[in-house]
């Protein structure tokens, strides 16, 4: 087996864990950024424009609105540091007592993954809005 196929289900690995184990969820998924890919970012653009309706409070660039923070590097309340791992905390839990509800619109946790993809790219790799 090449050491890219290694890597590759190492990654599956760690990301199927990570459904089972918040702890583990954080600590997977955030050392590995290096899987997210154009594709995942494409639908975590997709579902924050669609079925998500993410954009509706935080705006259709990410800019934020009078009901939701901006999702653009800046200092984040939430999702700390703007890590990939917060933002996937974010939009799976929720924030308490404010309009952030647990995956918005009924989007799955895989959609969420791709979501929280999206918005760390746009801040991270310079992936458009």
């Amino acid at each position: 087996m090449s050491e890219r196929v290694r890597s590759v289900a190492r990654r599956g690995v760690a990301l199927a864990m990570a459904w089972t184990s918040p702890v583990l969820a954080q600590q997977a998924v955030a050392a590995d950024t290096s899987a997210i890919v154009p594709a995942m970012v494409d639908l975590g653009r997709a579902v924050f424009h669609g079925k998500g309706m993410c954009f509706a409070c935080h705006g259709q660039a990410l800019e934020g609105t009078q009901v939701a923070p901006t999702l653009k590097a800046h200092v984040w309340r939430d999702a700390k540091n703007g890590d990939y791992a917060a933002i996937i905390d974010v939009i799976t839990k929720g924030v308490p007592s404010t309009a952030m509800v647990s995956l918005p619109g009924g989007i799955t946790r895989a959609e969420a993954t791709s979501v929280a993809a999206y918005i760390w790219s746009v801040n991270n790799r310079k992936a458009k809005p």
